[in-house]
């Protein structure tokens, strides 16, 4: 039986793991192009291994992302570095706080406000019975 709080369950685990695997590619994108110094590759392993937990109860759906500790400072500016070589450089390392919020705010949010829709809840009504018929 196919319920609209299923629905809805579905609609928001396709919206925030789009929304995560996003953030994930950018990470990786802006590592691989900022120029930071692998030193030992976990930064890199981490990024890559796209890992994440979620759990759904009482209408609650929780995600729970590992990250490397040194990752949220990375694209922090410091007051002892104003240099305007050292700014450049510290905008290429938007790792955390731009990507994150960036995605988070710019796309996942707005399309959990106000992309259900009802085209949104057939489809994926549609999708669903498709996966439940027997072959």
């Amino acid at each position: 039986m196919i319920t609209e709080s299923l629905i809805r369950k579905k609609f928001v685990h396709e919206t925030i793991t789009e929304g995560i695997n996003e953030i994930f590619s950018k990470q990786q994108s802006v590592l691989s192009s900022s120029g930071i110094e692998v030193r030992t590759g976990r930064l890199q392993s981490l990024i890559g291994s796209r890992r994440f937990d979620r759990q759904i109860s009482d209408g609650r759906y929780q995600v729970q992302i590992s990250l490397y500790p040194h990752l949220r400072f990375l694209d922090m500016s410091y007051r002892l570095h104003t240099g305007k070589q050292r700014k450049k450089r510290r905008e290429r390392y938007a790792l955390y706080n731009k990507v994150v919020w960036g995605v988070l705010f710019r796309d996942v949010f707005p399309e959990l406000r106000y992309g259900f829709t009802d085209e949104v809840r057939q489809q994926l009504r549609q999708d669903l019975q498709h996966a439940l018929q027997p072959k």
